[in-house]
């Protein structure tokens, strides 16, 4: 519980010194809780065999982000963040050998649930904090937006947004039993009064979309295969037009919810950034490094100086490029699938609707956002928990065969075994 909440980034302002440019707690319990899990994994028989024959997917964009040391323009910075993303990786790993697919969705829900009222509880008791101040330093102008326990009204808005859509699923699959699923509905109320009182053009957008997606999908479950296949056909022409068409979309879509259309100057950086990238387009500048390279040929392209993309997939872009980029969505692509797969089936129901719950978000909030393979994160820890065990044959089939005669603490979970 306190991981995911400490990756959510709920405590990273708390924890990080007034005016300072790095966190050092922020980093010790970031490294300690993937050191934890690190060893944790090595006193589990057959856990890194397991790691690399099924879930080699999920290391790949670590991987290449490691390769990225060869030819990166900050070594040393480099090698921090790629072994902060090491060490994130190795605690999502963690979570998924040590819980059930139930015991796992209950413990997001719950941990979203946390998130949301902790948040809440901030605003309301310490609202010179939990609120954007006319005297903030660095974001007066955004004086009257809520931002909870994050130093930004974005950030807070993003998490809230995702955890909202996660309690929602929470509710649907009956969490907490009869009288405790109705829990949910005031948090539920709770969140969206968060969303739409950050002021934050993404979060909005977030929240009205993921969980109607999300819905659709729940829907189709419901369809014979014949229908469902003839749905996805008829939806694949409007699948590459929205792709295709999606600055216009998401600036249509955006009009309609009162928000600016532009995303905040977002899409003028945004084509710098891709003019900008030149020869380091293919595999990057480093990861964490890239920017190195690409701020200052933006701001001589564009006037702008920014520390980042403000685009996911342009910020991955520019410290990995297309490889490390590719690498990543096809992780996510193949996470995707295979939960819409096992949802259609009814196989693990409640895990498959959060995987692709997160591979929506990661999809649509990576637009404007930007939280595509990053260290102490919440969005790649629960990527990587999910389709590692979407991945595992049933429970039934692997753990008893590989665990029963090693019966370490964290093991303990083998009571669920049989849970979907």
């Amino acid at each position: 519980m306190f991981g995911l909440f400490f990756m959510s980034g709920t405590l990273t302002t708390a924890l990080t010194p007034q005016g300072s440019e790095t966190a050092p707690m922020v980093q010790l319990l970031g490294a300690s809780l993937g050191l934890f899990g690190g060893i944790a994994l090595l006193t589990i028989k057959g856990s890194l065999s397991r790691i690399f024959s099924l879930y080699w997917a999920s290391i790949l964009p670590v991987l290449f982000a490691l390769a990225t040391l060869a030819w990166t323009a900050a070594p040393d910075l480099t090698l921090r963040r790629v072994g902060s993303l090491g060490l994130t990786t190795a605690f999502a790993f963690w979570i998924a050998f040590r819980f059930s697919p139930k015991q796992l969705f209950h413990l997001v829900v719950l941990a979203s649930a946390v998130i949301i009222l902790a948040n809440f509880a901030n605003i309301q008791l310490n609202p010179a904090k939990g609120i954007h101040q006319s005297y903030d330093e660095i974001a007066a102008h955004h004086a009257g937006s809520w931002r909870g326990l994050f130093g930004h009204k974005n950030d807070f808005g993003r998490v809230i947004a995702l955890t909202a859509s996660i309690v929602v699923l929470g509710f649907v699959f009956d969490t907490g039993g009869r009288y405790g699923r109705w829990l949910m509905l005031p948090i539920l109320a709770i969140a969206g009064l968060m969303v739409l009182r950050s002021n934050s053009s993404q979060a909005v957008l977030l929240a009205a979309t993921i969980p109607f997606g999300i819905a659709l999908f729940l829907a189709m479950r419901r369809m014979s295969p014949a229908g469902r296949s003839l749905l996805i056909l008829m939806a694949l022409p409007v699948a590459v037009i929205s792709a295709v068409s999606a600055q216009m979309i998401f600036e249509y879509t955006l009009h309609l919810l009162g928000r600016d259309a532009t995303l905040t100057g977002r899409t003028v950086i945004w084509e710098g950034v891709i003019v900008a990238l030149g020869s380091t387009s293919v595999a990057g500048g480093g990861y964490g490094a890239g920017w190195i390279i690409i701020g200052p040929r933006l701001t001589a392209l564009t006037g702008a100086d920014v520390g980042h993309a403000h685009n996911g997939f342009l910020d991955l872009l520019v410290d990995v490029g297309y490889i490390g980029v590719g690498l990543t969505l096809f992780f996510i692509a193949w996470l995707g699938a295979r939960a819409f797969g096992n949802l259609m089936r009814n196989a693990k129901p409640e895990l498959s609707a959060l995987a692709l719950t997160l591979v929506l978000f990661s999809l649509v909030g990576n637009v404007a956002g930007s939280f595509l393979l990053e260290h102490n994160s919440i969005y790649w820890v629960l990527l990587v928990a999910t389709f590692a065990k979407l991945r595992d044959a049933p429970d039934a089939e692997f753990l008893p065969q590989r665990f029963s005669t090693h019966p370490h603490p964290s093991l303990m979970y083998r009571s669920g075994l049989h849970e979907n």
